[in-house]
């Protein structure tokens, strides 16, 4: 890592030498393009599947069938999704009050989620079933990962609504989750559409905005958020998953892989941080020497995107398999290369912080 960031701080270091970075004033433009071409419509369409979820759990949990099964899968698949295209936006509305861990408490490597539920269950604790009860408690029991765990089996089968001695208050769970889902969702869209909230300070920095004083310290805030995004995709999610070789493979360290749905959050998450990218339209700050990064990155992305589209089964029954092992095994060289060229090459020729933190594992 100490590498990368010598790199990034001589790209910025020469920018900065040979006039190429932008005066502090002038990224006020791309941070209006992000929040308005981006990161509002991404927020709205999250809090619009939220909201469709909880009937679909009601209804399945009146009648388990195999129409209401499929109609909960898909809707599921679809907040999922959704959320993947907001999950790397890790500042602002979108993590105030624990908003991102309670929608997703992920990385789980110990399995406490699990272990909160069975202990839970074991009790019967009846808070759980309540949805302003349940926002708080441990956010392990909240959220998306926590409905996943009960909604199905680890063959990605929709168990909810099937018959047993705890059917009811299995359910009753369920839809305390999901009503909670749908609040956290409208709060963040709420935070996001403010204009006099987070997004004010984005856009009119000042010394007395904390740490936001400057239109370029705002746009580092979207932009290291960009490359985090990136790091936690390789590190976080697919890295776990691939272990040290294809015998080691572990495909339940991918979010979302019970229920089938870790493809779909993937190219959600990649399709996200690129649509991000483009709404700030950095090209129109590059000098001309500059102007090659963006076709490269967004080369890469179609090739990161294309190569998980082509994998033809839920990667926790596939795996195992050779084809789907390598083609994780070239996405995460992806990765590193998108990551290179976005903290190093666009933030060095933008006159940016190169975005490397403490996620960074390399």
């Amino acid at each position: 890592m100490r590498n990368f960031l010598i790199a990034a701080a001589v790209l910025s270091t020469a920018c900065l030498e040979t006039g190429t970075a932008l005066a502090a004033d002038t990224y006020t433009a791309n941070v209006r393009q992000v929040i308005d071409g981006y990161i509002r419509p991404a927020t709205s369409a999250f809090a619009r599947q939220a909201s469709a979820l909880p009937p679909t759990i009601d209804a399945l949990c009146t009648t388990a069938t195999a129409q209401t099964k499929e109609d909960f899968a898909d809707g599921y698949r679809d907040v999922v999704t959704a959320f993947g295209g907001v999950s790397f936006l890790r500042f602002g509305p979108t993590i105030d009050d624990h908003r991102l861990d309670s929608l997703a408490f992920m990385p789980d490597a110990r399995g406490i989620a699990q272990r909160q539920i069975r202990r839970t269950f074991a009790k019967k604790d009846p808070s759980i079933t309540d949805p302003d009860q349940l926002s708080g408690k441990s956010v392990a029991l909240q959220g998306l990962t926590a409905l996943q765990l009960i909604a199905f089996n680890k063959d990605g089968d929709v168990v909810l609504g099937d018959p047993g001695e705890d059917r009811d208050y299995i359910c009753s769970y369920a839809s305390a989750i999901a009503q909670n889902v749908d609040r956290i969702a409208t709060e963040i869209e709420t935070g996001w559409l403010d204009e006099d909230g987070y997004s004010a300070r984005l856009l009119n920095p000042g010394p007395d905005n904390g740490q936001i004083r400057t239109s370029k310290e705002a746009i580092e805030t979207i932009f290291n958020a960009l490359v985090t995004g990136l790091i936690i995709v390789k590190d976080q999610e697919l890295l776990p998953t691939l272990g040290s070789e294809i015998k080691k493979a572990k495909a339940h360290r991918l979010p979302f892989s019970r229920s089938g749905d870790g493809r779909a959050y993937l190219i959600a998450e990649l399709q996200g941080i690129e649509t991000a990218l483009r709404a700030a339209h950095f090209e129109q700050n590059l000098d001309e020497e500059f102007l090659w990064i963006p076709d490269s990155i967004h080369f890469e992305f179609a090739n990161g995107i294309a190569n998980l589209e082509s994998l033809d089964a839920p990667i926790r029954q596939s795996l195992k398999n050779e084809k789907t092992y390598q083609k994780l095994t070239l996405l995460v060289i992806t990765m590193n290369s998108l990551r290179d060229t976005i903290a190093l090459e666009l933030a060095g020729a933008l006159g940016l912080s190169g975005g490397f933190n403490a996620q960074d594992g390399d």
